[in-house]
């Protein structure tokens, strides 16, 4: 591995896979997870993950080498996962259903030397096998339940070494590998730990995949750090879900699923039920949602539900606190260890309540980009990691967000951030969601194009131009409307704007 950059710190509180095996010794009695009904103690995983990683060293991965999970079956994802850990290997988790091109770039760029797959992608990957001459072995993910008693060498893993790829979302480019180590998963881990007030009694369910951040780390990670117990699910499905939750005292979401529950006419009556009383911590992230609904939902719950902002490259960087109050639209206050700042185009600090650019720093960012020098030293040009997100601070220090600096709309040389718009689009009564783009235009530079969802079809574009007339500058408004059946989103929600520009750009 390259040497990385003002990133490059080693939290000396923190070795995430030393203490998981400190946890998995200390609660080895004590639930972790509870899988299709039935329960799975902290010692069942421990003993899987060695058998695991026993096979493994068997297939020739040593330490430093890259396994591929690209699975549905979520338990035996786990327990791959584990054992590639404890083989001192790099985990690389994929989403199964990605196409043949998508599988191919991410097996060729990664130089992943085993790829555990489930029935359905075994065939797709083994039709890459010539053109993948890295790519040692592609095994089924059953063979996870088959394999004989043994427990792997421990080879030497030091904090800092690479545990963990996730590629990024790649909504405007290609994916870039995001590397993790264990000591900035141990700091991100500590910091949300805290900040979310986990023990070892809770109980958290997780319906999100584990292919991403949120459902691998924030989620699964942090129960298992903190002793406690999981519900793992393999999908969400609305009705089944909202009878889940209440087993547990932690629900972490993204907003598609909350929509989908407001549109179940039970969610009310389930929500006040008695199990649900127990579950003290509801969250939301990986995606915006709309301000407008989380006072709706609080009123359902009896709770708030806590905002939150993260990514690939920093796992959770701020929340809401779990006590109140805080500004509305607002995603919360830094970590412990995170330091942000927000920045001008000409790197100075912004004032308060002014946008620019979020930059950070602190233990929990990411190593490097694999194999992409040239992408991490952009990111870190100015010693702090550029997120490319535009946001403001306040007095108190709050962060609001109003999108990323590829979305930012320049029209007639005026700034149109697309959130700030959205928000006022999506109060409008009979607007389900929106997206805003910039789409080219010779006069302007770029012109302002609005895709909206309708909850009323009898909607039309003279009330809402109405609507917005009395609530947006000029320069701000829409001069293009479109009417959308659904937004184009990726699997955990992001609306995919290129996607979306090109979608307006054909209908015109």
């Amino acid at each position: 591995m390259t040497s990385m950059m003002p990133g490059d710190r080693v939290d000396a509180r923190g070795h995430f896979l030393d203490e998981l095996r400190m946890m998995f010794a200390a609660q080895a009695d004590r639930p972790a997870l509870v899988y299709q009904g039935r329960s799975y103690a902290f010692a069942d995983l421990d003993r899987w993950a060695q058998r695991c990683a026993a096979w493994l060293q068997g297939l020739g991965v040593q330490k430093g080498d890259r396994v591929v999970l690209a699975t549905a079956e979520k338990l035996p994802f786990l327990v791959a996962h584990l054992g590639i850990l404890y083989a001192g290997g790099i985990s690389l988790p994929l989403n199964p259903r990605f196409t043949r091109d998508e599988m191919g770039y991410f097996l060729g760029d990664s130089g992943a030397r085993v790829a555990i797959v489930g029935q359905e992608q075994r065939p797709v990957v083994e039709g890459l096998r010539a053109e993948l001459p890295e790519l040692a072995a592609v095994v089924d993910d059953g063979l996870v339940w088959e394999l004989p008693a043994g427990r792997a060498p421990a080879p030497a893993i030091a904090a800092d070494d690479p545990c963990l790829i996730l590629y990024s979302s790649g909504t405007t480019g290609r994916p870039k590998g995001v590397v993790h180590t264990h000591a900035n998963l141990a700091a991100s881990l500590h910091a949300l730990r805290d900040c979310w007030r986990f023990t070892p009694e809770d109980i958290t369910v997780n319906v999100l995949p584990l292919f991403h951040i949120h459902g691998l780390s924030f989620a699964t990670h942090l129960s298992l750090l903190s002793g406690g117990c999981m519900v793992l699910e393999d999908a969400f499905h609305p009705r089944r879900t909202l009878e889940v939750v209440g087993r547990g005292t932690v629900f972490m979401a993204i907003p598609t699923f909350y929509y989908a529950f407001r549109e179940r006419p039970e969610f009310p009556e389930i929500a006040q039920s008695q199990s649900w009383q127990h579950v003290r911590l509801f969250t939301c992230g990986s995606a915006p949602i709309r301000p407008e609904v989380l006072p709706e939902l609080e009123a359902i719950l009896g709770r708030p539900v806590i905002n939150r902002y993260g990514m690939t490259e920093g796992h959770v960087i701020t929340s809401l606190p779990l006590d109140g109050p805080w500004p509305q639209g607002s995603v919360g206050l830094p970590l412990d260890g995170i330091e942000l700042r927000i920045a001008r185009e000409d790197g100075t600090p912004a004032a308060s309540g002014e946008v620019g650019t979020v930059l950070l720093r602190g233990p929990n960012l990411f190593r490097q980009y694999w194999r992409n020098p040239e992408a991490t030293r952009a990111a870190f040009a100015s010693g702090w990691f550029d997120t490319g997100d535009l946001g403001s601070l306040d007095h108190a220090g709050f962060l609001t967000l109003v999108g990323r600096k590829n979305d930012l709309i320049i029209t007639h040389g005026l700034n149109v951030y697309p959130q700030v718009v959205e928000r006022v689009i999506n109060a409008c009564p009979g607007v389900r969601e929106s997206a805003v783009v910039g789409l080219p235009d010779d006069r302007r530079g770029e012109r302002v194009a609005a895709a909206i969802v309708r909850d009323d079809p009898a909607l039309d574009e003279r009330q809402l131009r109405a609507y917005w007339s009395e609530r947006l500058v000029d320069y701000q408004r829409p001069t293009t409307i479109v009417f959308l059946d659904a937004l184009p989103r990726n699997t955990l929600g992001k609306v995919l704007r290129r996607e979306l520009r090109d979608q307006i750009a054909r209908s015109l």
